[in-house]
């Protein structure tokens, strides 16, 4: 191989080593026994500290060490407007259990109430969607027997998963 196209192959490679990731994953599992939906997000910290500002045009410096209820209460409101979980076009509403932070990695663990007649159920994610063009946001709805995995992006933000009353 010639000392130029190795260099060429090394500069793809590196470009692809470091091009950043933009993907926030949302999986969403109900639980019969309880009659919520136990959720759990996981978001490059850094992204969503932009997409934060950007949502309120503040800049906070989160401390998620001590389990603080004001900023569970900051991320909860980013939550209501960026990740909506509707049941037969009801808003369900949601509780925080836990955050966590680690590597870059910021974990929220969510519980939504449920009605369990409902058999329609819209995700919307919009994390991140409206600063990369190139965002993905996977999502894994599981419900009885029924699971399916989407990947939402700036263009297309929610999808619907239909129920039937066996899964």
């Amino acid at each position: 191989m010639f000392p130029d196209e190795m260099v060429k192959l090394l500069v793809i490679y590196l470009w692809i080593i470091l091009h950043p990731v933009h993907v926030t994953l949302l999986g969403i599992d109900y639980s019969a026994e309880k009659g919520v939906f136990n959720a759990s997000l996981r978001v490059y910290y850094d992204d969503f500290i932009l997409d934060y500002e950007l949502l309120t045009g503040k800049k906070p410096a989160f401390d998620f060490s001590d389990n603080n209820a004001d900023e569970r209460k900051l991320v909860s409101d980013y939550l209501k407007d960026k990740v909506v979980l509707t049941a037969d076009d009801r808003i369900l509403n949601f509780t925080i259990t836990g955050i966590k932070l680690e590597d870059n990695e910021l974990t929220v663990k969510m519980e939504y109430k449920n009605n369990p007649s409902s058999i329609l159920f819209r995700i919307k994610n919009s994390i991140l969607a409206d600063i990369y063009s190139d965002q993905s946001n996977l999502i894994i709805f599981r419900y009885g027997d029924f699971e399916e995995g989407v990947k939402l992006t700036s263009e297309k933000r929610e999808h619907v998963f239909s129920i039937t009353k066996d899964s």
